[in-house]
């Protein structure tokens, strides 16, 4: 069992859960304000738009239980979660970098969370991206 990609799994309910029932705490807490203010993005408004909180909050659930499954199904899901916490991180980024209006405080953690899980992925299992 990869324990990165289960542990990943376990935060990502835990954030649905926060999602669900207090999306602010996400939106505006202390670091997302101290990102914000280093920056210069924007904080989303919690507030804004409820029912896009809560298809987050299932998406987020969703692919929670994925990496829990995932991570009980060997080294050979390694390169595919792999991927996809790039792909995820490299385009939070990107789009804080192309557009101030799209980027947030929240993408920018987002995308700094996903790189950093993937280079703990990475530095866990160095054979992934070449079985990629």
């Amino acid at each position: 069992m990869s324990t990165i990609i289960a542990i990943k799994g376990y935060a990502d309910l835990l954030v649905a859960v926060m999602l669900t029932l207090s999306p602010s705490t996400i939106y505006n807490n202390a670091i997302t304000r101290v990102v914000g203010s280093y920056s210069g993005l924007h904080i989303s408004d919690a507030a804004a738009a409820p029912g896009f909180n809560q298809a987050l909050a299932c998406m987020t659930a969703a692919v929670g239980v994925g990496h829990i499954v995932a991570a009980r199904s060997g080294p050979a899901v390694t390169p595919s979660i792999l991927a996809m916490w790039g792909t995820w991180g490299v385009f939070s980024l990107a789009t804080c970098a192309a557009s101030r209006e799209l980027g947030s405080a929240t993408v920018l953690l987002t995308g700094m969370n996903h790189l950093i899980m993937a280079g703990m992925l990475h530095w866990s299992d160095p054979t992934a991206v070449k079985r990629m």
